[in-house]
């Protein structure tokens, strides 16, 4: 019997749709990925999938885009309450520009203590970020505010992540830098469109056609042609070695490279 498989972070994304158009978004969101939802029935799909793989996740995630703007977000976390024996705490990431409606408003309160939001405050661009505050405090709803605006940024503002390309390391080089990399501490599997990928780098630059993926880059989730066992070593071993994705990341060198504004509109 295989030992258990436990996911530090998975992020779901059900939509690369956004409420706003960053200069510097980290996701590429500016034009190199496309913006699209992802159909509920897809999302819950490639949900059971994830969970058909992996025994238990420590912090199961909804990130976008931006997911308040997800028609069918509350239904969301309604259906991962099937799950609920599966991880332990839930989290929502926003960028503070749009309150849920009702529904979506009870789906959170349903998780009670056991879910935290977390608000980047983007100052005026966070137009909702009174309205949550608010929630917040009424419910006793667990939440951090990420100041971006001002002085004082966290982590000090945002890096370019734009023009991403082969940074031509040696191997070694490349080895060393991707297991010290922030993405990989993190260990924040991200799940998109039938892939499981291992950071959110690695996913959209997939989804820009950067370059070809090989062997182990992600698990299609529900490609029948490779057995559970094997999609499982390919998880396993995401934070091994690296991988195409980590051959472009700048990520890598996030302490060291210069900061700027956060989420500048084109």
């Amino acid at each position: 019997m295989s030992n258990p498989l436990v996911a530090r972070r998975l992020a779901i994304v059900p939509t690369t749709n956004c409420s706003l158009n960053c200069k510097l978004c980290c996701d590429f969101l500016n034009g190199p990925v496309k913006r699209r939802d992802i159909p509920f029935e897809q999302v819950c799909r490639d949900i059971d999938a994830c969970f058909d793989l992996i025994d238990h996740v420590e912090w199961l995630q909804f990130v976008g885009g931006e997911v308040f703007i997800y028609r069918d977000f509350p239904k969301l976390l309604d259906y991962v309450q099937k799950y609920r024996d599966r991880f332990d705490r839930i989290i929502i990431e926003s960028n503070g520009t749009v309150f849920p409606n009702e529904e979506g408003q009870r789906a959170i309160l349903s998780y009670g203590k056991d879910i935290s939001l977390f608000i980047s405050d983007y100052g005026k661009l966070s137009r909702a970020r009174d309205q949550f505050i608010a929630f917040f405090e009424e419910h006793q709803v667990d939440h951090r505010l990420k100041k971006y605006y001002g002085d004082d940024q966290y982590f000090d503002g945002w890096i370019d992540n734009n023009n991403p390309h082969d940074l031509k390391e040696p191997g070694d080089v490349l080895e060393v830098n991707s297991r010290n990399c922030v993405q990989n501490r993190c260990k924040n599997m991200h799940c998109f469109d039938g892939k499981l990928y291992r950071c959110s780098n690695s996913c959209f630059m997939q989804e820009m056609g950067l370059f070809p993926p090989k062997p182990g880059d992600f698990v299609y989730l529900h490609d029948d042609s490779v057995s559970r066992e094997e999609k499982r070593e390919i998880i396993e071993q995401f934070y091994e070695y690296a991988r195409q994705s980590c051959r472009y990341c700048k990520f890598k060198y996030i302490g060291i490279l210069p900061r700027h504004p956060a989420a500048e509109q084109l």
